[in-house]
């Protein structure tokens, strides 16, 4: 049960949906500017910008004068507040940061909140969505998927399922089979929060997501949760498929902001007629996938070997 009340969750909600506004705002100012980009990775494949470490600060700023108590995870700087915090906000402050240096439109700022690993609140601000104009999804328990204030519905195109969109991680290949006509159109846009919101808002009947960061995932899983949509991730042993409660579900003692940062996990969000038996089709895929890459590996190693 939650500790915290209504209205406490309220004010946890209006506060994540003024600073994702905020960091949009932010976003949209910077826009293909120039910009000053340095990579994590010697490859140079994973991006940063100070426009992500500008945004995280703001919002690391605002939740400590606002609220001292709570635990702060994001992906650009260091933890913050209480080591053991029951209240924990977790910060992706620009999520498709690929995206968004090359001018490409599909990127996000997204905030989830957690108590105790249960995300309770969400907000994630999109530049573009089923409106056509920039704006903040998002959410607290018992409140509903809600944009800009207004509450959203989630529904569904009167089509097929195998004609509307599912989103994958990019790299792992189709879905074929039984599995692909369920999962229908597969797309990759480059960014796990906007795939999140718009499977929350119906726009994505489904979105699979492979060694995720709690950044990546916080705030769109409690959007998801709030529209009703299912929330399955990889059980810790094996490689079945459960229904979601909160990150770090597995621990036996207390979530922390250190657990939280070192959460990589697979997740898999969607509607809920699709969901298990969706999932029981993708790890079948998957482990038809893992068989052939195998089964590649096998051969260039013999061929070296001639």
């Amino acid at each position: 049960m939650s500790a915290l009340t209504t209205a406490q969750l309220g004010e946890l909600d209006r506060t994540a949906y003024e600073l994702a506004a905020r960091g949009g705002e932010i976003l949209l100012d910077r826009f293909q500017s120039a910009l000053n980009v340095q990579y994590k990775d010697e490859n140079a494949h994973d991006p940063v910008t100070e426009v992500d470490r500008a945004i995280e600060d703001m919002v690391r700023e605002e939740v400590g004068r606002r609220f001292p108590e709570h635990g702060v995870v994001g992906e650009e700087r260091a933890d913050a507040g209480p080591e053991q915090a029951d209240v924990v906000w977790v910060i992706d402050p620009l999520d498709g940061t690929s995206n968004f240096i090359n001018g490409l439109g599909m990127f996000a700022c997204s905030i989830g909140i957690l108590e105790r690993g249960a995300p309770v609140a969400g907000a994630i601000f999109l530049p573009v969505n089923r409106y056509m104009r920039p704006g903040v999804y998002h959410a607290h328990r018992g409140s509903g998927l809600r944009f800009d204030g207004a509450r959203v519905e989630p529904a569904a195109p009167a089509i097929p399922h195998s004609s509307r969109l599912s989103t994958v991680p990019s790299g792992t290949g189709g879905v074929t089979g039984p599995a692909g006509r369920r999962f229908g159109v597969v797309r990759t846009l480059g960014s796990i929060a906007v795939e999140l919101a718009l499977a929350a808002e119906g726009s994505v009947q489904m979105a699979v997501f492979e060694g995720s960061k709690v950044w990546d995932v916080a705030g769109g899983v409690a959007l998801c949760l709030e529209a009703e949509r299912a929330v399955f991730t990889r059980a810790a042993r094996g490689p079945d498929w459960r229904r979601f409660t909160r990150f770090g579900q597995d621990l036996r003692g207390p979530v922390t902001n250190h657990t939280l940062r070192g959460w990589s996990d697979a997740i898999v969000v969607g509607d809920p007629a699709l969901l298990p038996e969706a999932a029981a089709d993708l790890r079948r895929a998957q482990g038809m996938r893992a068989t052939v890459r195998r089964a590649a590996a096998r051969r260039v190693r013999r061929t070296l070997r001639r």
